[in-house]
């Protein structure tokens, strides 16, 4: 657990200064004209250890924009940037439940729904990014959508609710 700290502030550390502005002109780029939600505007002006999974699924966001300019320009399709930081930031989702700080520790059962809704989602996005070889065009904004809802919610509070495309789970009690 500690490793897991010290892996977070140094990616917080690392951010880029100018990922707002990255971020901006990847949605533009992938043809989604929404604004960057505040929250996530606030995770990057203010860089903190919690804020991980909003860094990773940002780097995934603008690797979306790259292989699709990459995609329109030259034809081919590279996705092996995507799929790396997607994997990094999939192994912070399987984290969520302790890493937002608000499931208490004698919430035993809270935190069982969340971690089975967070493999869920996992299981929900490397399912998607298999779809992404068929219709880049078509596939990576959508994708860069998905990320991007993942972000927000989790920055909100909703951890429990990433995606709405995946179904709510209710642990089995014993």
């Amino acid at each position: 657990m500690i490793l897991t700290y010290i892996s977070a502030h140094a990616t917080a550390r690392q951010l880029d200064p100018q990922m707002p502005d990255r971020l901006t002109a990847a949605l533009v780029e992938l043809g989604l004209s929404e604004p960057i939600p505040d929250s996530v505007r606030h995770a990057l002006d203010r860089p903190q250890w919690r804020y991980r999974l909003v860094y990773r699924a940002t780097t995934v966001i603008v690797e979306c924009a790259t292989a699709h300019r990459e995609h329109a320009e030259s034809g081919t399709l590279y996705l092996e940037p995507l799929v790396r930081a997607s994997r990094l930031a999939c192994d912070d989702i399987s984290r969520v439940h302790w890493m937002s700080g608000t499931i208490p520790f004698d919430r035993r059962h809270r935190s069982n729904a969340v971690r089975a809704h967070a493999r869920r989602v996992v299981n929900r996005v490397q399912w998607a990014e298999t779809s992404l070889d068929a219709d880049p065009a078509a596939n990576l904004p959508v994708h860069a959508r998905r990320w991007l809802t993942i972000a927000d919610r989790y920055l909100v509070g909703r951890i429990g609710a990433l995606l709405d495309d995946v179904e709510w789970s209710t642990p089995r009690r014993t």
